[in-house]
């Protein structure tokens, strides 16, 4: 039997943590190189802030707003198709720094890649609960990599492999926690393998990012530089770091330090303690995040919760593997810490789901 519960205080702080976190370092790491290109040092800062409002607000109605209600076909396939649609219509735009995967909004820039996170964590937690109640986890695989994998065609035209990327390991992970045999991954995994060797070979920059990986002292100016950077950031913090704002790798050698690479300033500025502190707040929202999908009182809020904690933490992994070099660097923010409005807002509206399942358990699961 289910039952209303408060909401999770532990999920809850470690997620405004990161955020204000987030904040800071964004602040820390933009402040020169914005104040020398736009004069304005809280440039970065204000449009975080502004997007963490927007977030909050979109996480507040999806948490007050029953999740069951999140499941409703009108819902989950209105919403994939809308981000879906929105993600083709960025292709149509003029591309920035090469990339068409932005659309803009006023006087800010959408990303719906983002938000198409959300809308496939909803699909897929709506085709698994459905097949979870006849016992046959299988049945989904499906249809579940044709929604995935649409999602990922569209942004890998973009082009963003890296996004591409994360749809396939949420897809991986639901399809997992569902029970889904394991001859299916191996047969997944020996397809997927030649279509990834295609992709990461037919564009020059990827071939590069690929062989700078795999020896980045080669090419140390070009392809590996912003990896050899990261790690130098990293190494120079030690175990307590340079202190807040005494980054060397922000000011023009590491590019856009308060984006994709913010964690490789956390360690520089804080050293291993302030960036373990990071990897434990994530390891917070792992564990209340699984612990509220085993405790739902239904298949598709334990979909839900699980889906939502690894669109967060799948993500979160990718990025400080990149970072410390353990992965070829591509274009995927922190959740939370990184700069990125779409992301944040994203985000937030994830772990909105998380707080909203976490509202209720079963009573002999308490």
């Amino acid at each position: 039997m289910a039952k209303k519960l408060a909401s999770d205080k532990i999920l809850f702080a470690a997620l405004v943590a990161l955020s204000l976190f987030g904040c800071v370092m964004i602040y820390s790491a933009s402040a020169v190189s914005a104040g020398e290109t736009s004069g304005n040092p809280y440039r970065y800062l204000i449009k975080q802030i502004a997007a963490l409002v927007i977030g909050g607000v979109a996480a507040f109605v999806v948490y007050r707003t029953d999740y069951r209600r999140f499941g409703r076909p009108i819902v989950v396939y209105g919403f994939y198709s809308a981000m879906l649609a929105l993600a083709a219509f960025a292709l149509l735009r003029p591309p920035i720094n090469g990339a068409r995967r932005w659309i803009p909004v006023g006087f800010t820039m959408l990303q719906p890649s983002e938000l198409l996170k959300v809308a496939l964590v909803l699909l897929l937690a709506y085709q698994l609960s459905r097949k979870a109640e006849g016992d046959r986890p299988d049945k989904a695989m499906i249809p579940a990599a044709v929604f995935a994998g649409l999602a990922a065609g569209v942004v890998v035209l973009q082009p963003d492999l890296g996004t591409a990327f994360c749809y396939a390991m949420l897809c991986a992970v639901l399809l997992w926690v569902a029970g889904a045999r394991l001859r299916y991954f191996v047969f997944g995994i020996l397809g997927l393998v030649p279509l990834l060797a295609v992709l990461l070979l037919s564009a020059d920059y990827r071939r590069a990012r690929l062989l700078s990986f795999l020896n980045p002292e080669a090419d140390p100016l070009g392809a590996g530089f912003q990896a050899l950077q990261s790690l130098i950031a990293v190494g120079a913090g030690g175990w307590f770091g340079n202190g807040l704002g005494g980054s060397r790798q922000k000011l023009f050698f590491l590019p856009f330090p308060h984006t994709d690479f913010i964690f490789a300033i956390v360690g520089e500025e804080l050293g291993f303690i302030g960036a373990l502190g990071v990897v434990v707040c994530f390891a917070v929202v792992a564990w209340r995040g699984l612990r509220a999908a085993r405790r739902a009182p239904d298949s598709f809020g334990g979909f839900l919760a699980a889906g939502a904690t690894a669109m967060i933490v799948v993500q979160a992994a990718i990025n400080l593997s990149v970072v410390l070099a353990l992965l070829p660097t591509k274009g995927i923010p922190l959740p939370f810490v990184s700069y990125g409005g779409s992301s944040v807002v994203a985000s937030w509206i994830a772990g909105g789901l998380i707080l909203n399942v976490s509202q209720h358990e079963v009573a002999d699961a308490a």
